[in-house]
Formats: structure tokens, sequence, C-alpha cells
């Protein structure tokens, strides 16, 4: 029962990556071609220091005409890029429900006391997980691979975690007992673990490697 249920979550979760793959396929795409068009505009104003100020004109332009064209013209498009942009936003849902339920359900289990509303907890993180990893592909776009190592275990590691947690979730909702289990406190707390791991590479991308150097 449980195992048809996890279907259940992860099968319209594939589905849909497999349907937004062709226009993130193409976002991404855009974007590496920018990428090209303005390392080459920095290296012709290196090597013609006199035409800085047009060469540096027309890169911009370029620059310009790039996004406009990375910019989705149909309704469904750009709703689909808003979603993705949301991403960071969705992401402190799952970062506070799953720390939140391990330590809540150490607690309660050491003092006896009842577990239903960390039940409850413990789904609404699995929801929270799948959604903000839905909306990570839609941001970083449907690719299996990147040449960035750091989004490349971002990428996966989230997947791991909506698969996990989301997972954790229909467990908790099919199996009311399991709840007050020593194998759902190991659960949480490895999903906890990961889930640190996770932030920090989120951080790195956002604010670089050295953003929490000492």
């Amino acid at each position: 029962m449980v195992l048809s249920f996890f279907r259940v979550l992860t099968i319209p979760f594939i589905a849909l990556l497999i349907t937004l793959s062709a226009p993130a396929y193409a976002h991404e795409h855009n974007e590496q071609q920018e990428a090209a068009e303005q390392s080459q505009a920095d290296h012709d104003r290196a090597a013609a220091p006199g035409q800085m100020g047009e060469m540096g004109e027309m890169a911009g332009h370029q620059q310009a005409e790039g996004m406009e064209e990375q910019r989705p013209t149909t309704f469904g498009g750009r709703l689909l890029a808003l979603l993705g942009r949301m991403h960071p936003f969705a992401v402190h849902f799952p970062i506070a429900l799953i720390p939140a339920s391990w330590l809540a359900l150490l607690i309660a289990r050491r003092r006896g006391h009842a577990v239903d509303v960390i039940r409850a907890v413990i789904m609404l993180a699995g929801i929270a997980a799948v959604g903000a990893a839905l909306l990570g592909w839609l941001n970083g776009g449907f690719v299996l691979a990147d040449p960035n190592p750091i989004k490349l275990a971002h990428r996966w590691i989230g997947t791991t975690l909506a698969v996990l947690v989301g997972g954790i979730g229909i467990w908790a909702w099919r199996r009311t007992h399991s709840v007050n289990s020593r194998a759902m406190v190991w659960v949480l707390a490895g999903a906890t673990l990961l889930l640190l791991v996770q932030g920090w590479l989120g951080a790195v991308l956002t604010h670089g490697m050295e953003h929490m150097m000492f």
C-alpha cells in the first residue's frame, strides 16, 4: 500500500519534468549561448583597447537582445518561469519543517506525549519538499548533467530529498503508529543531515564558496 501511494507521488513528478524538458532545455541553451557571447565580447575588448567603448556598447546591446529572446512569449511560459523563480522562497518550508518534525518527535518520545500534531508536520514536510524540488527543476532547467559540480550536486541531492521526505510523509499518513517508531526518528535524522548539506550547496550557488569563511 505504501509503495502504491509512493508511485502516486513520484509518477506525476516525473511526468511533469518530461513535459517541461523542451522549454527548460531551450532556456539553459540560451543562457550558455549568452555567456559565450559575453566572453567573446570581453576578449575583443582586451584585444582592441581603442575600441572598448564601441565594443562595450555592442556587447550590452547583444546582452539586451539575448534577454529579450529568453523571456517567454506565451502566458504558460511566463507562468512556468515565474514559478521557477519562486524556488528560493519555497525551500524555506522544508528547511523549517524537516528538522522541526525530527526534534519535536525526539521530545515527544522522551516525554511520552502524543504525536498526532507531529504526524501532520511530517506530512506537510513531504509536500513542501516535493514542491520545492519541482520549482527547482523549473528554475534550473531539465538537464541530467551540469558543468558546474555544485549545481549538479544541489540538483540531485534536492531530488533525493524530495523523494525521501515525500516517502516519509506517505509513510506517516498511511501508518499512524509509524510516527512514534525509532525508525522514523532515524530516517528524519538522516533527512535533516542531508538537508544541511543541501542548504550549504544552495548558499554556495547564491553567495559564493567563501560565504561562510571565518
